[in-house]
């Protein structure tokens, strides 16, 4: 998605008299189809203008940084000394893989963010695609989130839907929650776009394989499960008169 950095001037009587955005390295954008620069409106209630720097998405896979250039006469900051301030356009990447479950116990949805700094978490938002509100965690009777903390820039944030959720959706069914991100360490960012997290339900079955043989041969006679997230918890066998 596009993305939008700006840049807030205060101390002023007036509009700026000039504003342009550049590379960190100086390399001027202003005639760049990528980029789009917006001066913005001189406010004379906080005596202040706000200019922002559009970026296309298709460029902003790594994290980039911008020079905002401004001239104001008022302050004896004219060309070739114009003002420059650093602002940064960090980015990340969100992920998740669908995911086999079964209805009988609780479940968790995972949703993975790389590319964070390390002391800046951010806040991941889930909600259930059937009506788009935002799931309230630990006061909800259905579900339980956990934000998940920033180990060499990766976040997982995990959805637990409890065992009385699980039981509305039906075996062979897949359903399907959303997540986004909110950065904590540049509030003023705008909440992600949605990641879809998958869910598989399935059914649960026992296949007897049987077997006939010549009488007094060695034979090996098989049960295969299916409808499985994980190895099973006990296996035994008896006679079909309940023998051990």
């Amino acid at each position: 998605s596009d993305s939008t950095i700006s840049c807030n001037v205060t101390g002023l009587t007036k509009a700026l008299d000039f504003v342009d955005w550049e590379t960190s390295s100086g390399t001027d954008i202003n005639n760049d189809s990528k980029y789009t620069i917006t001066n913005g409106i001189f406010d004379e209630t906080t005596n202040s203008e706000t200019t922002t720097l559009a970026v296309k998405g298709s460029i902003s896979a790594v994290d980039t940084n911008y020079n905002c250039v401004v001239g104001a006469d008022e302050w004896a900051i004219v060309s070739p000394n114009y003002r420059k301030t650093l602002v940064s356009l960090d980015v990340f990447a969100m992920s998740s893989t669908p995911k086999f479950v079964t209805n009988k116990v609780e479940q968790m949805l995972t949703c993975t963010i790389n590319g964070l700094d390390d002391n800046n978490p951010v806040e991941v938002i889930w909600r259930d695609t059937r009506d788009g509100t935002p799931l309230s965690g630990a006061s909800d009777t259905d579900y339980s989130i956990d934000q998940g903390t920033v180990s060499s820039g990766t976040q997982s944030s995990v959805l637990t839907i409890k065992t009385d959720k699980m039981k509305t959706y039906n075996t062979g069914s897949s359903f399907t929650y959303k997540c986004s991100a909110k950065s904590s360490q540049y509030p003023e960012s705008a909440e992600s776009t949605e990641l879809d997290v998958e869910a598989n339900v399935l059914t649960f079955g026992v296949e007897a394989v049987s077997k006939e043989v010549l009488v007094g041969s060695d034979s090996t006679i098989s049960c295969n499960v299916t409808g499985l997230t994980k190895a099973l918890d006990f296996v035994d066998w008896e006679t079909s008169s309940g023998t051990d």
